[in-house]
């Protein structure tokens, strides 16, 4: 193909083919949307990670607090990051457990023939998460909520030990496994989560939050002075640095 110069005169100041204007501005939209999806998988992490700093007050917020929550693991400087680890399983939330040893046991012959259920229902109103079943005996956290093995079950005396995968808050959707705990960061003291176990429904009233690394393995104990249930899942949102822990204790119906 032949080109030719063309000199521009007071007439046609442009002359030859110019650039339609919807052309001119397609980079600077695709730009702006790049910008924005990243911006709104960026926003949920920052935003989780400064909620808490108060510039004109020093009230305790209760997450990572040193004086109620001190680790009697050992002392770490930074979170334990473990890299190449399947989280959609549950024995690998808290590396170094012996109880994780309990996941890959296969079904005795006692399990068998028990009559005790291999599920039960939970339900958090507040987050709109209304039946989700929780497996006592498989660990895969993409089918169903996972108690972690040798805690109580639930109306015990103990605590019932419930792990939820979650992933960035935007994409929650409570009938899907994998999101099912995108929200609970959000829940609130005072609130209530529903166990039917067995068909008695048990109420369990969160009293606290608070926030543990992968190595805190006390958070798993059982205390047996009290009927309390945990319910456990990964943050920041999208991350799996910390453990989120909501704590209630059981009321009377």
């Amino acid at each position: 193909m032949l080109y030719s110069y063309r000199k521009a005169t007071l007439d046609n100041p442009h002359p030859g083919r110019r650039i339609p204007h919807y052309l001119k501005t397609l980079p600077t939209l695709v730009s702006a949307l790049g910008l924005g999806i990243l911006a709104g998988v960026a926003y949920p992490v920052v935003s989780y990670q400064f909620k808490d700093i108060k510039l004109f007050s020093s009230s305790d917020s209760g997450l990572l607090s040193p004086a109620y929550y001190q680790s009697k693991a050992e002392n770490s400087s930074s979170p334990v990051i473990i890299n190449g680890l399947d989280y959609t399983k549950a024995s690998n939330w808290f590396p170094g457990s012996i109880q994780n040893e309990f996941f890959s046991v296969p079904t005795t012959v006692t399990e068998v023939t028990d009559n005790s259920p291999d599920s039960y229902t939970l339900s958090i109103p507040s987050l709109g998460i209304i039946n989700a079943q929780v497996a006592i005996r498989d660990e895969d956290l993409t089918k169903h909520l996972v108690q972690y093995p040798q805690t109580a079950l639930p109306g015990q005396i103990g605590s019932p030990v419930i792990f939820g995968h979650s992933t960035l808050p935007q994409f929650f959707d409570p009938k899907k496994y994998t999101t099912i705990f995108s929200t609970l960061p959000k829940v609130k003291v005072g609130s209530d989560i529903f166990i039917t176990y067995d068909g008695i429904e048990y109420t369990y009233r969160i009293t606290k939050t608070f926030e543990v690394k992968p190595n805190e393995l006390w958070v798993l104990r059982q205390d047996y002075s009290d009927k309390n249930l945990k319910v456990i899942t990964c943050v920041p949102p999208g991350t799996t640095l910390r453990r989120l822990v909501v704590e209630g204790t059981l009321i009377n119906n």
